[in-house]
């Protein structure tokens, strides 16, 4: 009784322990399982949320890199302005310095001009520019800027680069008014290089030319005759170029100006010695 008991005990124990060991080898396959469907999962998971989460992102982010570049291209374009700008003040400051060299570079010529035109009898007394000219048909005069505080006195003569321009008819402190050789109340004593023939010449209603108003001995020039001043009315210095003669009458002569009256700007203001 007691060897059939321990029978049946040792019995129980293997057929237990063949349960364990199935159990065991069931869990272990189910735990191996579970890893590989886990890592197959998750996995799936990951490439889920990539596919979704991915466009999803990229649709939140594009308003914000559309600003960004936006904002970017906004500055690039201020940046650009004020670029832009300091270029033009740039040019605007070169342009300045242009013209004013080519200012100076006109007014050194025509000192030049006006210090070569020169001869030994004449007294320079004031290099200047012309303030205004009167645009009045009836009255052709321009007004210098110079007057008694430089020297500047009535009767004086008044050239420039080409020959003779006027006589000053009143003066201030400052500036002068100059009453130029082709108004019709001019009156400037002429001769030719021969010295042979004398007159008075004044300006034409248009002061286009010099006609003649007064001729010595009713002599009378030939065309093509250069005339200067002969210095008779101790007013005009004598030996400054005043025009040439383009026309015999027989009322006298026409004469064309040497001096552009159109385009004056620096004249020297003179005085007999």
């Amino acid at each position: 009784m007691f060897y059939q008991t321990k029978i049946r005990h040792l019995t129980k124990a293997k057929n237990i322990g063949k349960l364990y060991i199935t159990i065991l080898f069931i869990l272990t396959f189910l735990l191996i399982l579970f890893n590989k469907t886990d890592y197959f999962v998750v996995n799936k998971i990951k490439s889920l949320s990539t596919g979704v989460l991915s466009p999803v992102s990229g649709f939140i982010t594009s308003p914000i890199k559309a600003v960004t570049q936006a904002v970017n291209k906004i500055n690039e374009i201020r940046f650009l302005q004020q670029d832009n700008l300091k270029l033009k003040e740039e040019v605007k400051r070169l342009k300045k310095w242009h013209i004013l060299a080519i200012k100076n570079q006109r007014e050194n010529n025509a000192y030049k001009k006006l210090l070569n035109s020169t001869t030994n009898n004449i007294n320079i007394v004031k290099t200047t520019t012309i303030i205004s000219q009167t645009p009045d048909i009836y009255a052709k005069s321009i007004f210098i800027k110079a007057g008694m505080n430089h020297g500047v006195f009535e009767d004086f003569a008044v050239i420039n680069e080409r020959g003779l321009v006027g006589k000053v008819v009143s003066s201030s402190d400052n500036n002068s008014r100059v009453l130029l050789i082709n108004d019709q109340n001019s009156s400037v004593p002429v001769t030719t290089m021969s010295k042979k023939f004398n007159a008075v010449i004044k300006g034409t209603a248009d002061g286009k030319y010099l006609i003649s108003s007064f001729v010595k001995d009713e002599k009378k020039p030939k065309i093509g005759d250069v005339l200067l001043t002969s210095g008779n009315a101790r007013v005009f210095s004598s030996g400054i170029l005043v025009g040439k003669v383009i026309k015999i009458s027989e009322d006298g002569f026409l004469a064309l100006p040497y001096v552009d009256f159109n385009n004056l700007e620096f004249v020297q203001v003179i005085n007999i010695k």
